[in-house]
């Protein structure tokens, strides 16, 4: 099962109902990866084996996506569109794992709604040059993680600057937002390619896939 078997019934209309359907989701995976109430899950970016989940939530899920989306260029566009789905996911479960309240970031809807069109509407030849457009969101992600010096190995513990990691965070989030501006994406189709792949993990989370 794939997001090509799912069909939209337009149930996400907001980045709030999107956010909340994240958090479930997140949830949900962190079940199965050994935490079983992430809501009593005491997570601190200054302790390291919290540090390694960010990162590895990061820089090893998301960015692997974001290299899926790429190299599956110029197979057919489904298959891209849901690699960038999946890297959607991880994204706002960096976001969920810190706890952020999303109502304080740039509201997302503001920079997409630039575009009218919607990636149906697309070509391919939209993804020109996808990993130049996509460079930027790696360099921000790195940056923000530099911040994250503790390893489980070392002994001194190295206290986070939270003014500069809230910083980054928010640079990370708008240049996330302002690429996928820049692959013609309105907020619907946002919500419609969240909403696709929320409903194939859900099923592969209920039949053990």
């Amino acid at each position: 099962m794939n997001t090509s078997d799912i069909k939209y019934n337009g149930e996400i209309k907001s980045f709030d109902e999107l956010y909340k359907r994240a958090k479930e989701q997140f949830i949900k995976y962190e079940t199965l990866e050994g935490i079983e109430n992430w809501d009593d899950y005491d997570f601190s970016i200054d302790c390291s084996v919290d540090q390694m989940k960010f990162k590895d939530m990061l820089q090893i899920r998301f960015i692997e996506e974001l290299t899926e989306a790429s190299i599956s260029i110029p197979e057919p566009e489904e298959h891209f569109w849901e690699e960038i789905g999946d890297a959607l996911n991880f994204f706002l479960s960096a976001y969920v794992m810190l706890g952020v309240d999303f109502k304080k970031l740039p509201d997302p809807d503001k920079i997409l709604k630039r575009y009218k069109l919607g990636y149906k509407k697309t070509k391919i030849d939209t993804l020109y040059n996808f990993s130049m457009r996509a460079y930027p969101i790696v360099e921000k992600v790195g940056y923000l993680c530099n911040l994250l010096k503790n390893r489980p190995w070392r002994q001194a513990n190295f206290l986070v600057s939270l003014v500069d990691f809230d910083e980054r965070l928010e640079e990370l989030w708008v240049t996330y937002w302002k690429f996928m501006n820049s692959l013609c994406l309105s907020p619907d189709d946002v919500f419609e390619m969240f909403w696709k792949k929320y409903q194939v993990n859900l099923y592969r989370i209920e039949t053990g896939y």
